[in-house]
């Protein structure tokens, strides 16, 4: 049986070029916001009922409407796709339902200074980059670190460079 892993953490923390930097490595990552996917999507809090994201869209819509990963997509594409080593990564507001399927969880953790500024250089996502949005990551990311860490979610310091990062990773599993 494959082994499986997540690497999560806030907008910005390094997911999307820690999976690169795996795959570039060819180790098998998965990017969940990968459209290729279509495991994640805007979804209202209460109804559950399709929201439609759009960039600067403001608090109102963050309040009630939240990024979540279909768990019964994401068991399949697990069980069905990767006979091999893989990571998943990503984060949802839903995330606590589908972490035990992995072999362990990764948290990269930087600081908000840092994180605050790869988001708004990059040029690949441009969600957290409207003050409403940065604000909404800024009042979340203490809260998803520490739940994370009280479910045993290994720290790694994503400050470091991805290649440093990527190492650390690794020496966990091999």
């Amino acid at each position: 049986m494959s082994k499986r892993y997540y690497i999560t953490g806030v907008c910005g923390t390094g997911k999307t070029t820690v999976a690169q930097e795996l795959n570039n490595r060819g180790i098998r990552a998965i990017d969940q916001d990968s459209k290729e996917y279509g495991l994640c999507s805007w979804k209202h809090n209460k109804t559950k009922e399709d929201a439609q994201f759009e960039y600067g869209i403001g608090k109102e819509f963050l309040e009630a409407n939240d990024y979540y990963c279909d768990v019964e997509k994401l068991k399949r594409l697990l069980d069905t796709t990767f006979d091999e080593t893989v990571f998943v990564c990503g984060v949802s507001a839903n995330q606590d339902e589908y972490l035990d399927l992995f072999d362990k969880v990764f948290l990269l953790r930087c600081a908000p200074e840092t994180f605050v500024k790869r988001i708004d250089a990059r040029e690949d996502n441009e969600f957290g980059k409207h003050q409403s949005e940065k604000e909404h990551i800024l009042d979340w990311y203490q809260e998803l670190e520490a739940g994370l860490i009280n479910k045993g979610a290994v720290v790694i310091n994503s400050d470091a460079p991805v290649a440093a990062v990527a190492d650390e990773i690794l020496e966990y599993i091999f």
